[in-house]
């Protein structure tokens, strides 16, 4: 395997990658096929069970760190606790550091977010079956524009303000609903709230036949290397996976500029200085990280 997996990618057109925002911004998510090469997928399964499966960095704790590197979850199947989310990348690996800046991904979050938007984590789900979270949620406390019981929904006319979003991407086929889709229910970030039935403080709920304005949850069926756009508010859940077979799903997190100082723990993630002086300006900037005194500026990665 290269010591550099990752390719640097090219963006999409302007009119392609305006489409693909407008979907976003009217269902709350949106499908890209074909984006990461296979080789690309393989480097990042092998690096997640290298760093998930090392007892070593499960035990350490940074205290500046909102999460650990490694989440364990509870797997309904075997009623053990086992490795399954890898947090803090970027501190781990040069290949998680090249992802954030690979193309047309960066650039269809800045088309989002725009020019000046920074990274606010990334993640690797490893879902083994039985492992998942397969709950109903928005991915946060509480939604950000609520609404009185009294309104049923925001009006569609308006665009719904993204302070950050998810960019999520397959590292294996998830083509039948035994892999373990992720669902989302359309136009769900309009509702003002959590998914029905669920009670204040608990932004899950276990009820899957969710509907908002007749729309019912739709499943991402998709091969190795495709991506999808999530909205945090969008109601979305994992569903069971049955297959017998590993899930893995990479997750890289932008936000607005402001949303740097909101998300300023997540920031704290150390990156070693030998990996900041070789860093591209594009890489830095969206880190909101200084090149280390003494080392010229690097235009790629």
């Amino acid at each position: 395997m290269a010591d550099h997996p990752i390719l640097a990618g090219e963006p999409f057109s302007p009119e392609k990658a305006q489409q693909i925002v407008d979907g976003f911004l009217r269902d709350g998510y949106a499908y890209i096929g074909n984006v990461l090469t296979p080789a690309e997928c393989a480097a990042l399964r092998d690096k997640t069970d290298q760093y998930l499966d090392d007892p070593d960095l499960r035990e350490r704790v940074n205290p500046d760190l909102v999460d650990p590197h490694v989440q364990t979850g509870l797997n309904e199947v075997s009623g053990e606790s086992e490795p399954f989310i890898l947090r803090n990348t970027i501190e781990l690996d040069q290949v998680f550091r090249d992802m954030l800046v690979r193309e047309p991904i960066f650039s269809l979050a800045e088309a989002v977010l725009g020019k000046d938007c920074k990274f606010v984590g990334q993640n690797v789900l490893r879902s083994r079956p039985g492992l998942t979270i397969e709950r109903f949620h928005i991915d946060d406390v509480a939604p950000y524009f609520p609404l009185p019981p009294h309104v049923r929904r925001h009006d569609r006319r308006i665009r719904m303000p993204v302070m950050w979003f998810t960019i999520q991407m397959a590292l294996t086929d998830i083509q039948h609903i035994e892999d373990g889709p992720t669902q989302y229910v359309p136009g769900s970030h309009y509702s003002g709230r959590a998914p029905s039935g669920a009670s204040d403080g608990d932004n899950y709920t276990t009820y899957v036949d969710l509907e908002f304005d007749g729309e019912g949850p739709v499943s991402i069926l998709c091969k190795a290397g495709d991506i999808y756009l999530q909205d945090p508010m969008c109601w979305h859940r994992g569903t069971p996976n049955t297959s017998g077979r590993i899930r893995y799903l990479f997750q890289s997190l932008y936000g607005v500029n402001w949303a740097y100082v909101q998300f300023n723990k997540k920031n704290r993630v150390p990156v070693a200085e030998d990996a900041l002086r070789g860093a591209s300006d594009k890489l830095l900037n969206l880190l909101g990280r200084r090149r280390p005194n003494g080392t010229q500026t690097q235009s790629s990665v």
